[in-house]
């Protein structure tokens, strides 16, 4: 194969790659956008409330809970991305 071939070919391969993951990625949804402010009970009780009108409920004694607890205090966003 020439070199021109090859270089062909590779363009060609990376634009089916590209293609195929543009085609496969799901869409995300913003669910709620603001700060991560719980009272201290509800930290306690790993609800977290995210901006004015949303709150995540989370299994006490689970990571995710863990994970948020440390983020007290900052801003954030939770995105839903479905399967």
């Amino acid at each position: 194969m020439t070199e021109r071939a090859v270089a062909v070919c590779l363009i060609i391969a990376g634009a089916l790659m590209l293609a195929s993951g543009a085609a496969s990625q799901s869409r995300a949804y913003t669910i709620a956008v603001g700060r991560i402010n719980p009272t201290e009970q509800e930290s306690q009780e790993c609800v977290f409330p995210i901006g004015q009108a949303t709150s995540l409920l989370l299994h006490p004694h689970g990571e995710p809970c863990v994970m948020l607890r440390e983020l007290i205090g900052r801003t954030g966003t939770l995105v839903f991305i479905p399967d």
